[in-house]
């Protein structure tokens, strides 16, 4: 008696897989995990800069020489998460001085700033950083990453100042 009872809860287990294997539900279009934990990469919005924040010519701060600083380049790299976009920034500094036979030092911040269609303030990562500047080199290059929040249709701009 006891095995006819386990007999026929066998028979009806084996009855409902074969029934959810045949279904007809695609789980192909069905990525879940994706849509919850995955964000999505978009189009990065342009970075602008404001009048006389994209270079300068500095001082250093030991031998009070003169150097032109500006961007080299920027890398960026964008992700959409509901309705704001997180953008990821190396951004690449070119220094040019003329008297380089010295070891110096330029105190530098460079503010990466994301602002909402208001243009009120959104979200900001400044980095400040002590350029060093090596003896016998003219050209020194230097990388940072930087990271900003944007609202939908907001606007993002960098600018470098001397500390």
């Amino acid at each position: 008696m006891i095995l006819g009872y386990l007999n026929r809860k066998i028979n009806v287990l084996l009855l409902v897989f074969i029934i959810t294997g045949c279904s007809n539900i695609n789980t192909n279009n069905l990525n879940i995990y994706d849509d919850i934990f995955v964000s999505k990469e978009v189009k990065c919005p342009l970075i602008n800069s404001p009048k006389g924040s994209e270079e300068l010519i500095a001082i250093s701060q030991k031998n009070n020489n003169t150097s032109y600083i500006g961007f080299r380049g920027i890398k960026k790299n964008c992700s959409l998460s509901g309705d704001k976009i997180k953008m990821n920034l190396t951004v690449n500094l070119r220094s040019v001085r003329k008297n380089f036979q010295n070891n110096d030092l330029i105190k530098l911040k460079i503010s990466l700033v994301s602002t909402n269609n208001n243009l009120e303030e959104f979200d900001r990562d400044d980095f400040e950083l002590g350029f060093f500047l090596k003896s016998g080199s003219e050209i020194v290059e230097r990388e940072s990453n930087m990271s900003v929040i944007i609202p939908k249709n907001g606007k993002v701009y960098i600018g470098l100042f001397q500390n």
